[in-house]
């Protein structure tokens, strides 16, 4: 019984880092979660600006081991959304601000092992380019 828990206990590291490696496709693509089903990319913090009025500012974090490609969009007060693009490493995070904003926001990523790849892996996202 003692054998069976050890090589468990050995087996599981491995195991966990196959979910990355297992999702990776020929475009280098990946599905851009954690080893545990949960979103690599997560809203770190969402606040309006203490020096300029109407301005909105919202900081996402890659939680995982490895880069995301991610979409995020504030929406302004006149309906219209102000959106961009950007790859963000392991750990780092990354702020997107809009002025005249009204506080709504939204965002999507996709892993992406190579840079030069986001265009492609963020076409397999549905609703990416609308």
């Amino acid at each position: 019984m003692k054998w069976t828990f050890g090589l468990a206990a050995l087996l599981l590291p491995a195991l966990t880092l196959a979910d990355y490696y297992s999702s990776v496709d020929d475009d280098t693509c990946w599905d851009g979660k954690t080893s545990r089903n949960s979103p690599c990319m997560v809203v770190d913090n969402d606040r309006w600006s203490q020096y300029s009025e109407g301005q909105f500012i919202v900081t996402y974090r890659n939680v995982c081991d490895h880069r995301i490609y991610a979409r995020f969009c504030n929406e302004r007060k006149d309906g219209t959304e102000d959106c961009g693009a950007s790859g963000i490493s392991p750990g780092k995070t990354k702020n997107w601000s809009t002025y005249r904003a009204n506080g709504r926001y939204s965002y999507k990523w996709i892993g992406v092992t190579k840079g030069s790849m986001d265009w492609v892996c963020s076409g397999k996202v549905n609703g990416w380019h609308d």
